[in-house]
């Protein structure tokens, strides 16, 4: 653009920079989604950081001065609001947060209530931090909303939904902000900082880095998968895709929700799911090549394995052959055949006979196991 500006101003005669070869091609950073039961574990993780806060490993005896300020601790304060409120110096708490085994500067902010408002709305970190408590309507359980005063673009001003499990989490935080005596009037802020301030996006992505690497841990320890990288914009998008199933795929509704100007992430989240949705076709493949190979057996193989099935028990219900057993045992069957025939059959390229093999039958141990059939292979004369 600098140099097109060039060539506009008479500078340079052409730009150089101009023409397919110059373009620099930005490959596209993968972008996903957390799965449902992934999203439950990032909310209880973040929860169950909430409620260590409030444990404080006290020791068994401790003064009446320790035990206040452990309290007050435990409720969310910071150390400069329980000298405030106990009339002791700074230091003099400090002292004995330090005995306690505390760290300064780690009260209530609501970890929970991030994930669950990233999560269940859809909203940008940025928006997130912006929201203030006079923006909430939660008269109405049925239409609980909050109002996203200023965005992006002008599309993301907006009334974004709320769902009830919100509107209870919502609660539940105010009730513990009052408790914490934090502001909670219309102009206080919804998630404000340890001072009561406006936090910022970047502490945003802090508290979902931490949850996401607390359910990690936990998911590890059952056995299962971590989660991938989380991010805020990895929320939304998890909001966006399960929008897009509990809501029939009404892909105008979920962009009017997020604040979408161009449907571009929407139909790429929607891409993805159409995707993730096609995961039983692996067992539709299965299915028609299982039907393929019934449709390759002459009548008489057909006869043949039903008759060898009833004389083992196999064509009852009760068979203790499974039916992978038995097709394996057609396969066998039908590649010792036509190794001793020079003949293929109708449908197939015709096979060079390059090797003779002799096929011992197979040898029924016990009902379900079987001794594999063996083969003596011998090089014969190539004519």
């Amino acid at each position: 653009m600098i140099l097109e500006d060039a060539v506009e101003d008479g500078h340079l005669d052409h730009n150089p920079a101009r023409g397919k070869r110059m373009r620099v091609r930005v490959p596209t950073p993968s972008r996903t989604f957390l799965e449902i039961d992934e999203l439950a574990a990032l909310i209880d993780a973040a929860a169950g950081q909430d409620i260590a806060l409030g444990q404080i490993p006290a020791p068994a005896e401790l003064g009446l001065t320790a035990a206040m300020v452990a309290q007050l601790f435990a409720q969310g304060k910071q150390p400069s609001q329980i000298a405030k409120q106990l009339g002791l110096a700074k230091s003099t708490v400090a002292y004995h947060l330090s005995r306690l085994g505390l760290k300064a500067g780690r009260g209530y902010v609501g970890r929970r209530v991030v994930i669950e408002v990233l999560g269940r709305s859809g909203v940008r970190a940025s928006e997130l931090c912006d929201i203030k408590i006079g923006h909430l309507r939660l008269h109405d359980p049925a239409g609980a909303r909050f109002h996203i005063p200023d965005a992006k673009t002008e599309s993301g001003i907006r009334e974004v939904q709320m769902s009830l499990d919100l509107v209870e989490a919502i609660v539940e935080h105010i009730d513990r902000l009052r408790r914490i005596g934090a502001p909670t009037g219309p102009d206080d802020y919804l998630i404000p900082n340890l001072r009561g301030a406006r936090m910022d996006r970047q502490r945003v992505g802090e508290i979902v880095g931490e949850a996401a690497t607390r359910a990690g841990e936990l998911l590890t320890k059952r056995g299962l998968p971590p989660l991938p990288n989380t991010t805020p914009h990895t929320l939304r998008r998890t909001y966006v895709s399960i929008a897009l199933l509990a809501n029939s795929f009404d892909v105008k509704w979920v962009m009017d929700q997020v604040g979408h100007a161009d449907s571009k992430m929407t139909m790429d989240v929607y891409a993805q799911l159409q995707q993730r949705a096609k995961r039983d076709h692996g067992a539709h493949i299965d299915e028609l090549v299982r039907q393929a190979r019934v449709q390759l057996r002459t009548p008489e193989e057909t006869a043949s394995n039903a008759s060898i099935g009833t004389a083992i028990g196999t064509g009852g219900p009760k068979s203790p052959i499974s039916a992978p057993d038995r097709a394996a045992a057609d396969d066998r069957k039908h590649a010792s055949e036509q190794a001793e025939s020079d003949m293929a059959r109708p449908g197939f390229e015709p096979g060079t006979p390059r090797f003779s093999a002799i096929a011992v039958p197979s040898i029924l141990l016990a009902p379900g196991a079987y001794i594999g059939a063996a083969f003596s292979v011998a090089p014969s004369p190539v004519p």
